[in-house]
């Protein structure tokens, strides 16, 4: 609190204004000189709270379809712009990268609120329906499919990070403390810290992946070792393992094998009475589509965190990962969506054919 004698409201806001730059696939540097670095490691709660923003207010205006989209992403593009180049400071060569940013929040937000119940009148109920009624039905249950072992394996990445959090409890708050924030600087802090948690957990997806992440040159946490290192003194950081992993730790490897074989059984389920090389491409595409999906989201959580050791953070290899959960997640929906199915005499209940099948017939 006593280094903050000089800092005026101004310098706050446009301090926020970095980070919120960040927060959508910009960059900032820290310090100045020979110790300068940047940080490009976006905080991916301020990602997540603009997206869920723009889904709430699609949810309520009374627009629908392209005279929702198409305003509400230039207005919502078009203040990140100006926020970026009025009030960041460090972060203002990045302004064009947030603003394209903001654009793909804000694009992938109002699709998602603007089609609450998949009316056809709307734009995302128009897509809905077109890949119910206009495709083959195999493909929207590989989309579902993927869908399932998607929210399956984040469901298990979130209670890793709970773990981690009960174990760490403690070392978050002595170094918390440590830094002596004070009222106003315990509120901000407590925030970045919120901010950086969805990183946390898709470092836990890689670690249930056994790919791992590292923070910083040096250091892995993986279940197959733990090397620490100096850390930044964000007290975040105080929540990851500080000891060797135990034996069973790779045990993890049968979370995406479960969320697997559940995703797969369901989609095999759904589908109607089809030959058995029809829901070997369902799991196979769904295994693709879920791997990709993963993949992309580890590699928005890392980045830079400063200069030196510090400048890449994150998941060990992106594609490295979306490779392994694809292996984990394939065999669990080909055991759902194919062996256990014909081991049990249990195959697919007859549904009625929509759509190009129901012309063909």
């Amino acid at each position: 609190a006593q280094l903050n004698d000089d800092v005026s409201w101004l310098d706050a806001a446009r301090l926020g204004t970095d980070l919120w730059v960040v927060g959508h696939f910009g960059w900032t540097t820290l310090g100045e000189g020979a110790t300068s670095g940047v940080l490009t490691m976006a905080p991916l709660g301020i990602t997540l709270l603009s997206l869920l923003g723009c889904k709430v207010l699609a949810a309520v205006s009374s627009a629908r379809g392209w005279p929702l989209l198409a305003p509400g992403v230039v207005g919502f593009a078009g203040s990140a712009a100006v926020l970026s180049f009025l009030l960041a400071d460090a972060a203002r060569p990045s302004a064009p990268a947030a603003t394209v940013g903001a654009a793909a929040v804000a694009t992938a937000g109002l699709l998602w609120g603007n089609a609450p119940h998949g009316n056809g009148k709307l734009l995302g109920g128009r897509i809905a329906a077109w890949l119910k009624d206009g495709i083959a039905p195999e493909i929207p249950a590989a989309v579902k499919a993927a869908k399932r072992a998607v929210g399956l394996m984040l469901l298990g990445a979130v209670l890793l990070t709970a773990a981690w959090v009960v174990g760490g409890a403690a070392t978050f708050m002595d170094l918390f403390t440590q830094l002596d924030p004070g009222a106003m600087g315990g509120v901000a802090l407590a925030g970045l810290c919120l901010a950086y948690t969805p990183n946390l957990v898709l470092w836990a997806l890689s670690y249930i992946g056994l790919a791992g992440f590292h923070v910083g040159a040096g250091t892995e946490f993986s279940p197959f070792a733990t090397t620490g290192g100096p850390l930044p003194s964000l007290p975040l950081f105080g929540l990851l393992p500080a000891t060797p992993p135990p034996a069973a730790a790779w045990l993890v490897v049968l979370v995406p094998l479960l969320a697997g074989f559940v995703a797969g059984l369901r989609a095999q389920r759904r589908l109607p009475a089809r030959p058995w090389w029809a829901h070997a491409l369902v799991a196979l595409a769904a295994t693709l589509l879920a791997a990709a999906v993963l993949g992309g989201l580890a590699a928005l959580s890392g980045g830079a965190l400063g200069p030196g050791r510090l400048a890449q953070v994150g998941v060990n290899g992106a594609l490295r990962l979306a490779l392994l959960l694809g292996a984990e997640l394939g065999c669990g929906l080909m055991i759902g969506a194919l062996v256990l199915p014909r081991l049990t005499g249990r195959r697919g209940e007859p549904v009625p054919w929509t759509g190009t099948e129901a012309a063909s017939q």
